[in-house]
């Protein structure tokens, strides 16, 4: 205990008073009051207070205020003298994403870094039997996959947009579009997608992009974010603007427990470090903090080291003692011409909402 409070201690010591608040990077991270986007606020926090040339704000980007308020609060607590706004949006709600880049407008005349984390997972109930055959004949799968989560059809929001997809995807697309002229205003700016290892191509229908009719709508709307990603990449390099797909690995976040419960979440939790350690499975993260690595590299290492990987998602993998590493996955048979497709239809979409809300393009 007392090893911790020195590290703290020392942590704290480091974040002095910043002179020039125009070197300062501004990261605005969805869904960061909790999971994965909590474990890169408190990644860019530790960063900032080891690395005085790199210092950045972080600007929790969060749907309940009272959590983002919290998560702010601890942050700051374990980062003392940190850079910690709160912005609050609802990605499942296109008028609110609105609202929010209005809001982040306000307040600052660039972006450098863009973290589209929230996401949602959603859960009916868990297939026992599932469970019981993967646990016999394929613990890894287990381990790995989302087999057991039975997933709603059908499930759409206020606005009629297939929930999953407006939460994890569309939300963000909009964001980025509406920012997009203030990623432009500084050097090097990314875009960064948390995305999944569960993506996979069968899981995506053109046709029904918003997943409204397939049973697994989240892995659909994680195969979309790589394909976007990889999409915006190509697009955006002209502007000095740079988007990846990312993926933590299998941690034990909240997505789990919200829907689950706490048994099944802390079930899970030995499970990952069980297979971690005794199966060698090298995904099995865990934590949101080893989880949250890969975001991290994205976001401090150079740009040309990166966007060598251009076709590339770049995974959080630990070995069996817990030290985590980066590396890099192929995307799956990425299709230009279908991402072409979808952006017409997103972009469409986007049309329509902006017509509907009085937003000017």
């Amino acid at each position: 205990m007392n090893k911790k409070r020195n590290k703290r201690k020392k942590r704290n010591e480091r974040n002095k008073p910043i002179k020039d608040m125009s070197t300062v990077k501004i990261a605005l991270i969805t869904g960061a009051n909790s999971g994965i986007g909590y474990g890169v606020a408190q990644r860019l926090l530790d960063h900032s207070a080891k690395n005085t040339n790199e210092q950045f704000k972080i600007v929790l980007a969060c749907r309940n205020k009272t959590r983002a308020i919290d998560a702010q609060n601890a942050l700051l607590k374990e980062f003392t003298g940190g850079l910690v706004e709160i912005v609050l949006v609802d990605v499942s709600s296109v008028k609110s994403v609105f609202e929010c880049c209005k809001e982040v407008k306000k307040r600052f005349n660039r972006i450098d870094l863009i973290f589209c984390n929230a996401g949602i997972l959603p859960c009916t109930h868990v297939d026992w039997s599932v469970v019981a055959k993967q646990l016999v004949f394929s613990p890894i799968a287990l381990m790995s996959r989302t087999d057991c989560i039975v997933q709603p059809v059908g499930k759409t929001t206020a606005e009629g947009l297939g929930e999953t997809f407006a939460c994890n995807v569309f939300g963000h697309y909009v964001m980025i579009r509406e920012l997009e002229n203030l990623l432009i205003k500084t050097k090097n700016s990314r875009i960064i997608w948390t995305s999944s290892c569960t993506a996979t191509k069968e899981n995506f229908n053109l046709e029904d992009y918003q997943a409204i009719k397939e049973n697994a709508p989240y892995e659909s709307s994680k195969r979309m974010t790589d394909l976007i990603a990889i999409g915006l990449n190509s697009r955006l390099n002209k502007h000095d603007i740079y988007s990846f797909a990312t993926h933590p690995g299998i941690a034990a976040t909240n997505i789990v427990r919200d829907h689950l419960g706490w048994v099944m979440g802390y079930g899970m939790l030995i499970g990952l470090f069980a297979a971690r350690t005794f199966l060698g499975m090298r995904n099995q993260t865990v934590t949101n903090w080893n989880g949250s690595y890969s975001n991290y590299y994205v976001a401090t290492q150079p740009i040309d080291l990166l966007n060598n990987a251009a076709i590339k998602k770049f995974g959080s993998y630990c070995n069996r003692f817990g030290e985590v590493y980066v590396d890099t996955d192929d995307i799956e048979d990425y299709n230009e011409v279908e991402t072409e497709a979808l952006f017409n239809k997103l972009n469409k979409l986007l049309d329509e909402f902006r017509v509907k809300y009085n937003i000017k393009s």
